[in-house]
């Protein structure tokens, strides 16, 4: 079994990639400054929302190709967000071999970090393979897949970042996910709760917050009375991006999936929203809903 490559964040590097087979490629690599690391810290909340019904372990997966620096803060935000929390392990992984069920049920949740590829479990070098070694590594994919999904219903949870919903083909996750990638504009916004009294939405202590970011719009399988709505651009102190007819720029949802949690939010391209701690506090909310340990409603309202 060809063993791909893997990611693995250290405190001062967003990855460093080790690639076990001979002449596999590796993905270009971006560094988190020690600056950049000490303010994500600093923006980071010292207490979770919820205590942990016992140890939690996350995975985090993201691979750095498309969107490196988003990937490595993101990366780096998860590790501190757990540590200093203490709510949360995290596994950091660029790895596809992880959604082999037998080592993903050893999580609790799982976070896509910017997982902005067709096919994110493929091995980096797919096109580089020989017929059979793709024919071999797309079953494996098929595998992963399923597990992933199978994980979510029964039970677990799923936290998508920025995007996590950009590119993909694969029509089951986004139907998993809430909706796919429709575009963008990068510009500060102002993002309103939609749902004060809502335990994700409890951080924000009511009041909405301002951040600059790619800011994405949605589209199918995106329909809002599929999803319960948390956040969303606040049209009254930010400029209609004329993206949709209808006026809705969701920023952030939950949905159950089966007997599974699922969260997503679009913020998450641009380094400085992990020094947000309005984000970073949305964020560890969210985990610790996907994982169990927060319990709030997640069926449409």
């Amino acid at each position: 079994m060809r063993r791909f490559a893997m990611v693995t964040i250290g405190l001062q590097a967003a990855c460093l990639l080790a690639a076990a087979a001979a002449g596999a490629q590796q993905p270009r690599t971006w560094k988190v400054s020690a600056e950049l690391a000490r303010k994500i810290k600093a923006a980071a909340p010292e207490k979770a929302p919820a205590k942990p019904a016992r140890p939690r372990k996350l995975l985090v997966y993201g691979r750095v190709p498309t969107h490196p620096e988003s990937v490595a803060c993101c990366f780096k935000a998860m590790e501190i967000l757990g540590r200093k929390s203490g709510a949360f392990t995290t596994v950091l992984s660029g790895n596809p071999e992880v959604f082999a069920p037998d080592n993903l049920r050893r999580f609790d949740a799982v976070v896509m970090n910017n997982t902005h590829e067709r096919r994110p479990m493929l091995p980096f070098d797919f096109e580089q393979l020989g017929p059979q070694r793709q024919k071999a590594a797309a079953k494996r994919e098929e595998i992963f897949k399923r597990s992933l999904l199978d994980f979510v219903a029964g039970g677990k949870g799923i936290v998508g970042i920025h995007g996590a919903v950009a590119g993909v083909r694969w029509p089951e996750y986004l139907e998993l996910m809430g909706g796919s990638y429709g575009g963008h504009v990068t510009d500060s916004v102002w993002v309103k709760l939609e749902e004060p009294g809502h335990p994700l939405c409890a951080p924000f202590q009511g009041e909405g917050f301002e951040v600059r970011d790619e800011i994405y719009f949605f589209k199918a399988p995106y329909a809002r009375e599929k999803l319960r709505i948390l956040t969303s651009l606040d049209l009254g102190k930010t400029k209609d991006p004329k993206k949709r007819d209808d006026k809705d720029y969701a920023v952030s949802w939950v949905r159950p999936y089966g007997k599974g949690r699922v969260f997503y939010c679009s913020l998450g391209h641009a380094s400085s929203t992990y020094c947000n701690p309005f984000v970073l506090r949305h964020y560890l909310a969210a985990i610790q809903f996907a994982v169990g340990d927060l319990k709030a409603e997640a069926g449409p309202r």
